[in-house]
């Protein structure tokens, strides 16, 4: 089923909600690949609205195919937001972008237009609909470094002293994951507080229309791989190999489904189809991730519904 199937029951739910709330934010959730977008472009050919990607990876300029961005084209005529903010060298932190989002969206409102939240990254989406408090702790890549290399003479010893500082954050993590644990270490000494005091629920600033868009694990993967097909026809590799030439590999933005796999390739790790291959199964256990996530909404909505939150499940498969 394509959206442009559902989209008369999507209006409705939309028209009932804006008699209901005049101040209010819809948001477009659920895997990669399920037809976020396309719903919230068809949403802007009968509203006044401005989208705000919920994309991890579409703030950095430069990165296009592979984060699958609208089209400049459409940008031109919809005000889309969070898309092409940084370069891919910043360390774009979810601090920041909380704050930014905070703006945006009273701007949006101000014009009188309905603010879309559309993406598939679970943590910024629940800024808005967890509203959950975000550390001010920018990124400090020199003690980053020295936590490293502690790591790496005395191994395991971050984790043992996150268990001391910070046990509730230690229970969610594994030893060996370095990269969180690092980040939760540098929240508490920048901060004065655990990174777990900053995981509590706060209720939502305005009304939200939650419209969850769900397909069929097999209808997911099949799109999924159409869609890496479609990125290498349109030119991933020529833009992985342009990233290439002027920003290191080993940065968090070139470590992202897309970037990581052709980069293996374009360095003679594999030839292009195994490449291929990979960022397709890659992608699949992401999507599957992103629905472990987003059944938590269905849950809410089911046992315990936030006030001010409608929510609606379209199933397109």
């Amino acid at each position: 089923m394509e959206v442009k199937d559902i989209l008369s029951w999507v209006k409705q739910e939309v028209d009932n909600f804006l008699l209901k709330f005049p101040k209010w934010v819809i948001i477009i959730w659920w895997a990669t690949a399920t037809g976020k977008t396309a719903l919230s472009l068809l949403l802007s050919e009968i509203y006044p609205v401005e989208i705000i990607s919920a994309d991890s990876r579409q703030v950095y300029r430069f990165m296009d195919i592979g984060t699958d961005k609208v089209p400049l084209s459409y940008r031109k005529i919809i005000p889309h937001h969070q898309i092409d903010i940084v370069d891919p060298d910043y360390f774009f932190t979810a601090w920041e972008r909380k704050q930014q989002i905070e703006k945006i969206i009273p701007q949006i409102l101000s014009r009188w237009k309905i603010p879309i939240v559309v993406g598939g990254t679970g943590l910024y989406i629940d800024m808005i609909y967890k509203n959950f408090p975000m550390p001010d702790a920018p990124p400090d890549f020199e003690f980053r470094k020295k936590l490293y290399m502690q790591e790496k003479e005395q191994p395991w010893s971050l984790y043992q002293e996150l268990q001391k500082i910070d046990p509730k954050e230690a229970q969610k993590l594994h030893p060996n994951s370095l990269r969180y644990i690092v980040r939760a270490l540098e929240i508490y000494y920048k901060t004065g507080k655990p990174k777990s005091e900053f995981a509590y629920e706060q209720p939502v600033k305005r009304p939200l229309l939650m419209m969850g868009l769900r397909r069929q694990k097999d209808d997911t993967n099949r799109r999924i791989n159409k869609r890496i097909l479609e990125q290498i026809e349109e030119g991933l590799v020529d833009e992985v190999r342009w990233l290439l030439k002027r920003y290191d590999p080993s940065l968090q933005s070139m470590q992202w489904l897309g970037y990581k796999e052709i980069v293996w390739y374009l360095q003679g790790k594999y030839d292009l189809d195994k490449a291929i291959e990979i960022l397709k199964r890659n992608t699949h256990h992401y999507a599957k991730k992103q629905r472990t996530w987003f059944r938590r909404y269905i849950s809410d909505s089911k046992v315990s519904p936030k006030p001010n939150v409608i929510y609606k499940l379209f199933n397109l498969s």
